[in-house]
């Protein structure tokens, strides 16, 4: 029995220090895992260099990778877990689809010189906090003077008391 193929959109995001190593190489490495599993890769290509919505594992930024392919979920599920364990990807998204679109298919699998592809380096944010600043209605009542403070003894005094008359 045959599995029923379906059309994939995927998009994979790589680490920014993989891709400053080489871009080729780790979309090389991306399609040779995709193959490996089966998966008959159509479309492999940059998508760009963008900043994540929020911080994954300390990165802030990332290469998506987009592609289009063709297989069965199983060879989905066997090739994301491997991307998860292995490899330049830290992220990967897979949407069935009903076709590839024409304008993607003249894409095919992206030939481009790793020169071509500039990788910012991560931009480090300063380490500060903002000064706190209490509210106006603490700051009055800490400037106020407590009466019951005044006729109880502190805690000092009571031990003082204790060892006198003990």
């Amino acid at each position: 029995m045959t599995e029923k193929k379906y059309i994939y959109q995927a998009m994979f995001l790589l680490d920014n220090e993989e891709v400053r190593k080489g871009f080729n190489a780790a979309k090389d490495w991306i399609q040779s895992s995709l193959e490996k599993h089966g998966l008959e890769v159509k479309v492999l290509r940059l998508w760009g260099e963008r900043q994540l919505a929020y911080p994954i594992g300390g990165r802030k930024r990332a290469t998506y990778l987009l592609g289009w392919l063709e297989g069965s979920g199983d060879m989905v599920n066997e090739v994301r877990r491997e991307l998860y364990l292995i490899g330049p990807a830290f992220r990967c998204l897979f949407l069935q689809e009903d076709a590839i679109p024409e304008e993607e298919l003249v894409y095919g699998i992206q030939k481009m010189e790793d020169s071509e592809l500039i990788i910012p380096e991560e931009f480090q944010e300063p380490d500060f906090e903002e000064p706190y600043e209490e509210p106006e209605e603490e700051q009055a009542a800490k400037d106020e003077p407590k009466e019951e403070k005044a006729e109880k003894p502190n805690s000092a005094e009571k031990t003082e008391e204790v060892k006198t008359d003990g």
